[in-house]
């Protein structure tokens, strides 16, 4: 059976013991029609809470140490169960009965997407994903992996098939693969049959690369192969495992929150020899749609080369700063990223170095001596629009700030001091923004 016919029958269901409820609460107790209704509803909606809580607790058994500074306090934690439930809601009752996969190709030379989801999912898991690749006009197909309860090994000549057809579409070499929870399974199993010769990044989302102690619960092949009991994986994630060598791992971007409450211990998702990522206060269906999230699986993706022509240069990021030792920070944040990086100590040189060599991404300071960072952006607005602005400082609430910010003279502001992930998520997704704004 598919997810989305096996959701389809969940929501019949819920809404036959919803209406069973109200009609009971109407006749047999009096209730006003109204009352029954709500009763009804709020009935269903409880149960949905009870279950997603529930997930919290029994994850918890399995639960790896969290470290201290992704510890949360009574309203991020709040928050946290807050993001998750409505996520579950939205996906399991409106995104996945409806969709099927898809595939777009937009008239660009950025890397496609394939987007694998993972267990009890299909492809209506990437539905704010989606969006943002299409404002960034990247080519993207998604697969929808079906049985639902098969077996891992079983959904490799979708993903096959999938990444030939979306490589035959777009005309590109190699694709990059985002996927969730078991999905990243799904792909590390295809790369053990095909190779890699096809990738060029795959960015997993909450996936349980050493297993997890949620799937005793679970049914299906697929369940079985993702399990982690007394602190061992099992025989086939072991076995996955040493088929790997390096070179594959390296090709892996795995992003994992420290409070999933699918996978876990959460530290499972952490892929020894692959860039891992760490974050807090996240659920494992918010994942998909948590905007800091995103915002990292997008930068990841901008990282890419585009499909360009042999020998063409990497993009230029030019970072602006009148304090020298600030400059040299700027470059070690960002080095090893395939930028072309270069560095101004004034508004006036960054000028006249742009006069001779266009960049794709400036980063200024903006209380800088003769020009502030506000007042040079606006002008590499008029000069060079398709460059795309971020005015980095430690003053958020100077008027010149919100007003550069407000009249387009700067994309994106930036606070000092930054941490290096978040600069380069920003950046990354930066430069894929000024690729499409460049295209038009």
């Amino acid at each position: 059976m598919s997810a989305r016919k096996m959701l389809q029958r969940f929501l019949l269901v819920q809404a036959l013991a919803g209406t069973a409820i109200g009609l009971a609460s109407w006749r047999w107790f009096g209730a006003a029609p109204w009352a029954a209704l709500a009763l009804g509803l709020g009935s269903v909606v409880l149960v949905r809470l009870a279950i997603n809580m529930n997930n919290f607790v029994v994850s918890a058994c399995f639960a790896s140490p969290t470290p201290p500074e992704f510890r949360l306090g009574p309203a991020a934690r709040l928050r946290l169960l807050a993001e998750e439930f409505k996520s579950s809601m939205l996906h399991t009752s409106w995104f996945m009965p409806r969709a099927t996969a898809c595939m777009r190709v937009h008239d660009t030379h950025q890397v496609p997407v394939l987007l694998v989801h993972g267990y009890g999912c299909n492809s209506g898991y990437w539905s704010y994903l989606i969006p943002r690749l299409d404002r960034a006009r990247i080519s993207h197909a998604s697969v929808d992996l079906e049985p639902v309860l098969g077996d891992i090994d079983g959904y490799v000549p979708l993903v096959q098939q999938a990444v030939e057809e979306l490589c035959r579409e777009t005309g590109a070499a190699r694709v990059a693969l985002v996927a969730h929870s078991m999905g990243g399974l799904v792909v590390r199993a295809w790369m053990r049959v095909h190779g890699r010769a096809r990738v060029a990044r795959v960015v997993t989302l909450g996936s349980p690369h050493r297993g997890t102690g949620m799937a005793k619960f679970g049914r299906g092949p697929n369940v079985v192969q993702m399990r982690w009991s007394r602190g061992v994986a099992s025989d086939w994630l072991q076995e996955l495992g040493r088929a790997e060598d390096p070179a594959t791992r390296a090709l892996i971007t795995s992003i994992y929150t420290h409070h999933d409450n699918i996978v876990s211990p959460q530290t499972s998702s952490h892929l020894p020899g692959a860039r891992n990522i760490e974050f807090g206060g996240v659920g494992h269906v918010a994942l998909g749609c948590n905007a800091g999230v995103l915002d990292t699986v997008m930068g990841e993706l901008a990282a890419l080369s585009p499909r360009s022509l042999p020998g063409a240069s990497p993009p230029g990021l030019l970072l602006v700063d009148d304090d020298a030792f600030m400059r040299e920070l700027l470059v070690d944040t960002v080095q090893g990223q395939g930028w072309r990086v270069l560095t101004a100590a004034s508004g006036a040189e960054a000028l006249a170095l742009l006069a001779r060599e266009p960049v794709a991404v400036i980063v200024s300071d903006h209380f800088m001596p003769a020009l502030t960072g506000a007042e040079l952006l606006e002008q590499v607005r008029q000069h060079y629009p398709r460059t795309f602005r971020i005015l980095l400082s430690g003053s958020q609430g100077d008027s010149e700030i919100a007003a550069a910010l407000a009249n387009g003279a700067a994309d994106r502001f930036h606070a000092k001091p930054w941490r290096s992930a978040a600069l380069l998520a920003v950046l990354h997704e930066a430069f894929g923004l000024q690729r499409a704004r460049a295209a038009v």
